[in-house]
């Protein structure tokens, strides 16, 4: 799933919430090519095992892309505002990340549905500053 010059790069957010099953995914990552799947949950689990972090691993792989789970990049605080369970663990991850995905597209996923209410937009931002792709939220 190479791009060419003329494609465009993002950061994308996704938050699967009470999907039963991969197609809304699926269909994300043809559309945008994307590269990489980071698991912004601090917990990479679920009500439905198929969401579970090493479900999603198998998934991933079967699509060609690479699945990352970052547990550090989770929330603690209970709302929509991040608090991450290791915030210098979370730096030196954002860093890592941006090192890796320069010039790739990279989906951020969390349970929530709706962005407005996750964390993942603040996880977003943080990469943005780092690797100065937009910032795109799928529903």
């Amino acid at each position: 799933m190479n791009k060419t010059s003329k494609d465009q790069y993002f950061i994308l957010t996704f938050g699967y919430g009470n999907r039963v099953n991969y197609d809304t995914l699926l269909d994300y990552i043809k559309e945008f090519k994307i590269d990489f799947l980071i698991d912004v949950r601090e917990k990479p689990r679920a009500w439905s095992r198929k969401w579970y972090g090493d479900q999603l691993e198998k998934f991933c792989h079967e699509q060609g892309i690479e699945y990352l789970s970052e547990t550090t990049l989770g929330n603690v605080s209970g709302t929509s505002h991040w608090v991450s369970p290791d915030p210098k663990k979370a730096e030196q991850v954002l860093q890592d990340i941006a090192q890796k995905t320069q010039s790739k597209t990279v989906l951020l996923l969390c349970a929530e549905m709706d962005h407005h209410r996750c964390h993942r937009v603040e996880v977003a931002e943080k990469l943005q500053e780092l690797i100065h792709l937009p910032i795109k939220h799928l529903e």
